[in-house]
């Protein structure tokens, strides 16, 4: 370590303490201007915050008067002049709760252009997204992103007043991770940018970023080993990629996907066979995430997407049933062959019809599995009514049925947002009570936002008690606030 610099100031045992240890408690700051202000403390301090090898702008809260973005953007532009550190670990420039208003491009440039130089590892930027007017169309700012030889990973979080235009030529040897957000792009450029000038990229994400609805990405990648790829305008992807393991797509029209090594799928919105294909991809997953949904404004059917795949390590379903006879049929229909699984995962999204008899039909598909886990809905009241349409087969009694599951594999059960309901109540005795269910071992279950309350707590009680004939399960119960669970 270097040795430290000379000082005129009385000794302290911090103050003495090399270079490279002090920039380790700046560093923990978590602040640039904090950092800096420690120059008052003597000599021996005022060129230690500028020779930092992490630069943070944007740890604060805003002030009850909006800060100004100039003041801000030049405070940063003067930090960055003064900053002697050739080779930058990470340089981060959140935004979003110091200003509320617009940072134009002409500040944010030279911002990039510096990191371009400096940064060897994170680049990290976040400008304000809210609380001002939608750019109108055709006044949108472009923001030219400069290369970026030596940055390992980018962060870049903008606005829709934004148009990020990746450059022409030149490598980003060293781009591992590529992350960007709320801003506007041209389809080409990108799947351009990331297929030819990013050799070594791993995992690229793109959220909220609006391509224009003819524009076709495509992506060929020789190291890309995740992509989340979560448009605002539906358009064409395509996808060729050998060493692809996980791969997430929400909103998109068309898709070609390639890749051969995928083990984790996790698939939103229209899922049609004629539009969506997975070529070379294997039948086996590690885990399967998809939303079926019969209540959106469109159906969204995951049939097709689940016959693709014979087993799945974890098979998660976002599930969503429209009201009324005809919702609930689909479902039945829909949900009839579920790919063989070890870990069966369900988020109730939105249910107007009775939780035991939609789990009676899931779990008589899914009857090996060793573990269930189950998200329910919070928001919706304890002792609401789920199904009050008259004929709807989910009010049948052989609905409620589950004498020829057998649950020889179960182990453990884990339960989010348990309200106690009666409704949850009935449906954990009918599972806990099989007599067959002689391999479950614990129960975890999770209350939403409040400590445990004694009311929850009899609830449980009672569902413990019907546990026959494997009377040693393990139940905890805890709340958000509960960093322990309280088991007994």
């Amino acid at each position: 370590m270097e040795p430290p610099a000379a000082s005129g100031d009385a000794d302290d045992l911090i103050s003495g303490l090399p270079d490279s240890v002090l920039h380790t408690i700046l560093i923990r700051l978590a602040s640039v201007a904090a950092a800096a202000r420690t120059s008052v403390l003597s000599r021996r301090w005022r060129s230690v915050w500028n020779s930092m090898p992490e630069l943070d702008f944007g740890g604060s809260p805003a002030p009850a008067r909006t800060t100004s973005s100039t003041a801000v953007a030049d405070s940063i532009d003067a930090a960055l002049s003064s900053s002697s550190t050739a080779a930058l670990r990470r340089l981060k420039i959140h935004l979003s709760n110091i200003v509320r208003c617009n940072v134009p491009a002409d500040r944010v440039v030279p911002w990039l252009l510096f990191a371009s130089k400096r940064v060897t590892g994170r680049i990290d930027i976040h400008l304000p997204s809210g609380h001002r007017p939608k750019a109108k169309q055709g006044t949108k700012e472009e923001l030219a992103l400069p290369v970026c030889e030596r940055a390992t990973e980018i962060d870049i979080n903008l606005s829709a007043n934004f148009v990020l235009r990746p450059p022409p030529t030149g490598s980003f040897r060293a781009l591992t991770d590529l992350r960007i957000m709320g801003t506007d792009m041209d389809g080409g450029e990108l799947g351009r940018f990331v297929s030819t000038q990013c050799p070594r990229l791993r995992k690229l994400s793109l959220f909220c970023v609006r391509f224009a609805a003819t524009d076709h990405v495509s992506i060929r990648s020789e190291s890309l080993e995740c992509l989340q790829y979560h448009a605002l305008d539906e358009g064409k992807l395509e996808v060729t990629t050998p060493m692809l393991l996980e791969i997430h797509v929400h909103h998109v029209a068309e898709a070609y996907i390639v890749a051969p090594k995928l083990e984790k799928v996790d698939w939103g919105g229209k899922l049609n066979p004629n539009h969506h294909q997975f070529a070379v991809a294997p039948s086996h997953l590690r885990s399967l995430s998809i939303v079926y949904s019969t209540w959106l404004s469109i159906l969204i059917s995951s049939k097709w997407l689940m016959q693709r795949f014979n087993t799945v390590s974890e098979l998660q379903v976002s599930i969503g049933i429209l009201k009324g006879i005809v919702g609930y049929k689909a479902f039945v229909k829909d949900m009839d062959k579920l790919p063989t699984c070890e870990t069966l995962s369900i988020h109730l999204i939105k249910n107007n019809h009775g939780l035991a008899p939609m789990m009676v039909h899931l779990l008589k598909r899914c009857s090996g599995i060793r573990k269930l886990k189950l998200f329910f809905d919070w928001r919706k009241s304890s002792e609401m009514t789920s199904c009050t349409t008259s004929g709807c087969p989910c009010l049948l009694r052989e609905s409620y049925m589950l004498d020829d599951i057998t649950f020889d594999s179960l182990e453990e059960i884990k339960i989010s947002l348990f309200s106690g309901s009666t409704e949850e109540e009935e449906f954990m005795k009918l599972l806990l009570s099989r007599r067959n269910m002689v391999t479950l071992k614990r129960v975890d279950l999770t209350v939403p936002f409040a400590a445990v309350s004694p009311t929850i707590m009899e609830v449980i009680e009672r569902i413990q008690s019907t546990c026959y004939p494997n009377r040693e399960v393990q139940f905890s119960v805890r709340s958000r606030e509960v960093p322990k669970p309280l088991a007994f």
